[in-house]
């Protein structure tokens, strides 16, 4: 268990030159509080979490949690950096063992959107969980109205499914979202746009 504390804390993935994915470290608060701060009111729109209550300790609760996880190989969460600098969160969210399954989330900061970024992030991070945890199933959920978010499960050829009606509940408002799969033997790490 120790040994896969340490793998997982020391895990970096390059996508391309400059930009990289890598385990989270409890260094990271700062500047993962200030990336969320800045990009508060865009990420609020659709993630309840970016709400104008969340704190630096609101981001070291996330950071202990996530690294937990990640040792537990329940999760596995990375910052997404750009020449270095803290620019954004990819995760393959809680797995489930039983059904080898789990969904992706991803955000980025504002000034990152637009460079095919969170593209090579989420196809990264489908091939490390088809390969490192044997997942059968990964999904992709987004707001039926966010259609930026929606275009990556498409461009990484992922099947839209359908629509989850009043499935998420945010900012006092249920909202409908659209479900995208991806299965493990139709995964194409290098091919599926």
């Amino acid at each position: 268990m120790e040994r896969d504390a340490a793998a997982a804390h020391e895990l970096i993935i390059p996508l391309h030159p400059h930009t990289e994915l890598r385990a989270m470290r409890m260094e990271d608060a700062a500047d993962l509080f200030s990336v969320i701060d800045r990009n508060r009111q865009r990420l609020h729109e659709w993630l309840p979490w970016a709400g104008p209550d969340y704190s630096i300790a609101a981001a070291r609760d996330f950071l202990a949690t996530q690294i937990a996880e990640m040792a537990a190989r329940q999760s596995l969460t990375l910052t997404i950096r750009h020449k270095r600098a803290l620019c954004g969160v990819i995760a393959l969210h809680r797995i489930d063992e039983t059904q080898q399954s789990t969904s992706i989330g991803y955000w980025i900061d504002e000034a990152h959107e637009g460079r095919g970024i969170v593209t090579a992030a989420c196809r990264t991070i489908v091939s490390e969980g088809f390969q490192r945890f044997g997942l059968h199933r990964i999904e992709i959920r987004c707001a039926t109205w966010n259609h930026r978010s929606s275009a990556i499960p498409r461009r990484l050829g992922f099947i839209e499914e359908g629509i989850l009606r009043e499935a998420q509940r945010l900012h006092n408002a249920w909202v409908d979202l659209r479900v995208f799969s991806m299965l493990a033997q139709d995964w194409k790490p290098g091919g599926n746009e």
